[in-house]
């Protein structure tokens, strides 16, 4: 079976923790990602928020010598047997050019 992919960002392998805040303030939780991209990213999960659910971010940039939290909204539009799929919302300026900045310099060492 070819699975057509429908997304126009492009997505990096990013293992890291993310925050997950529920708009209506009844869940907190951490959990890892397995990768992201300007438009979302993938939290890997055995618990799945349904699908609709608003959520805030707070997504963890940190490297070697740095440390950066980003954070952002989401809703979650889809799951799979091994977590689910969070679409971005809304972000800053800071956090975009962040996360573009962080998304172009990890697509550059995988090239090199």
């Amino acid at each position: 079976m070819i699975v057509e992919e429908r997304r126009q960002a492009t997505r990096i392998r990013f293992e890291s923790r993310v925050r997950i805040h529920l708009n209506s303030g009844e869940l907190e939780a951490t959990a890892d990602t397995r990768d992201i991209s300007l438009k979302g990213l993938y939290i890997r999960s055995e618990e799945k928020l349904p699908v609709g659910t608003r959520c805030s971010l707070d997504i963890d940039l940190t490297g070697p010598g740095s440390k950066l939290i980003c954070s952002l909204t989401g809703v979650i539009c889809r799951h799979d047997a091994s977590g689910m799929g969070i679409h971005f919302q809304e972000m800053n300026a800071d956090t975009f050019i962040h996360l573009k900045s962080f998304i172009k310099l990890k697509q550059e060492l995988v090239v090199e």
